[in-house]
């Protein structure tokens, strides 16, 4: 509080500057600039001017906020600390002075950050050598938009303006990073981006103080998008994130015959996490719950996979997912509409995917060849071990395709003995499934949510 009184007199202002010409004597401090760097390298002096008529320092462009600080003309009774926040590069604190810009070589650069004591205040401007760009990609989940942001390779401080934009629902928050990153290599302050899509362009100017700079584009496919910049084409699309291959946990032989295993008493099993007598499977689970925690950094959901051959099972999907939203579970069942791609909803599907609800009918698993099916997403499920929650509906168990001997096999692979499930032959249950699933899930832990049970 003492030290708070001193400075209640003098009344201080910080000001952020729009641009360089309305720091004091520009010229003056290009000149310092030059001077310093010819001493330095032995080099004649020359002087150089950025795009849009702008003095800049040779070499040099600015790596944070232009900042005036006031009262100009007033001598402090003690030093002031003052941290300035700044981008990767950045080498050279100047201030304004009555005789002109100074260096200032008392200043301490720490990661994202420059620490100055000063005993009056001033202009102070941070500059360094250009230091490459990247583009990353980001995309609505149910297409449309995207955006493309700018930032510096290997900076801290852009990566920490990332996540605030990332945690704000009007700028990144609804949308969901894509790849791969576009390596822009290094230009101009002030240089406009040229970006391309179906013969139309979009101008983002490289303003080094303000990264990182977002930048909307159209998604022209459904859940992917094209840019071409630099005369080149660049393809963003979602990712399903590769996890280490390790073995599934071996659970202990169900001591009920299959036939028996769904009866409406018992709780639903998923795969690894919970064996035949319901019990959780403390070991399982927790490894399944760190793998899936670390594939994707929102909370996911549950995949609801059927065969959408039939009016009445995609209806009695939709019953069930309506009753878990009640119970406030995450779950996601693809429902393409005009313009969207089944496969891309599919693939995000999987991506967020944190377990996964099968709805076996007799044909679920079938392989048939046309990308994004029953029998992919349980494969998928099965590789990445994924806590599954089989509902059945048909009566042979495991489901058994049709003249489909892959599907076949992999039923009976992963719908093993150790895995129990629910029954609801009649598809007149739907409130019961949901409360099993939901009971299972707030057990193992899945979601951070509250579930209401």
């Amino acid at each position: 509080m003492a030290q708070q009184a001193i400075f209640e007199g003098f009344d201080p202002q910080i000001e952020v500057l729009e641009n360089w010409s309305d720091l004091k004597e520009v010229s003056a401090l290009e000149q310092a600039s030059c001077l310093a760097q010819a001493a330095n390298n032995h080099l004649p002096l020359h002087l150089r001017l950025e795009t849009g008529g702008q003095a800049l320092p040779a070499g040099h462009v600015p790596l944070a906020r232009l900042l005036r600080l006031t009262p100009e003309d007033r001598t402090f009774p003690a030093p002031v600390k003052v941290q300035l926040p700044m981008c990767a590069g950045a080498s050279t604190l100047w201030r304004s002075t009555t005789t002109g810009w100074e260096k200032v070589h008392s200043v301490i650069f720490d990661d994202c950050c420059a620490t100055v004591m000063l005993d009056h205040f001033c202009d102070l401007v941070i500059t360094g050598e250009r230091v490459p760009l990247k583009g990353l990609g980001f995309l609505h989940p149910q297409g449309g938009h995207a955006q493309i942001v700018v930032m510096h390779v290997g900076c801290n401080f852009c990566q920490r303006g990332l996540e605030l934009l990332c945690s704000d629902d009007d700028a990144l928050k609804r949308l969901c990073r894509c790849g791969p990153s576009l390596q822009l290599g290094t230009y101009r302050h002030d240089e406009e981006l040229e970006i391309y899509q179906a013969g139309k362009k979009s101008t983002m100017k490289i303003l080094f103080d303000r990264l990182p700079l977002p930048c909307r584009v159209y998604a022209q496919s459904g859940l992917q998008f094209d840019v071409e910049i630099q005369g080149q084409n660049h393809h963003f699309e979602f990712e399903v994130p590769i996890r280490s291959a390790t073995p599934a946990p071996q659970l202990a032989p169900s001591p009920h015959p299959s036939s028996t295993a769904g009866s409406a008493s018992q709780a639903p099993a998923v795969a690894g996490a919970v064996g035949s007598s319901g019990v959780p499977n403390p070991t399982a689970s927790s490894a399944a719950s760190t793998d899936m925690r670390s594939a994707a950094s929102q909370q996911g959901h549950l995949l609801l996979s059927g065969r959408f051959n039939s009016n009445e099972i995609i209806e009695y999907m939709k019953t069930v997912k309506k009753q878990l939203e009640a119970r406030n579970v995450p779950v996601f069942m693809v429902e393409a509409t005009v313009g969207q791609s089944f496969a891309d909803l599919t693939r995000i599907g999987l991506w967020r995917a944190k377990g996964m609800i099968t709805f076996c009918t007799s044909e679920y698993g079938a392989y048939t060849g046309v990308g994004y099916e029953t029998f992919h997403e349980l494969e998928f499920a099965h590789d990445h071990q994924l806590p599954l929650f089989p509902i059945r509906l048909c009566e042979q168990w495991p489901p058994a395709p049709q003249n489909n001997e892959r599907g076949i096999c992999q039923n009976q692979l992963v719908f093993k003995n150790g895995l129990v499930y629910i029954d609801d032959r009649q598809m007149n249950k739907a409130q019961h499934v949901a409360d099993q699933i939901a009971e299972s899930v707030a057990r193992m832990g899945i979601f951070r949510t509250k579930l209401q049970l």
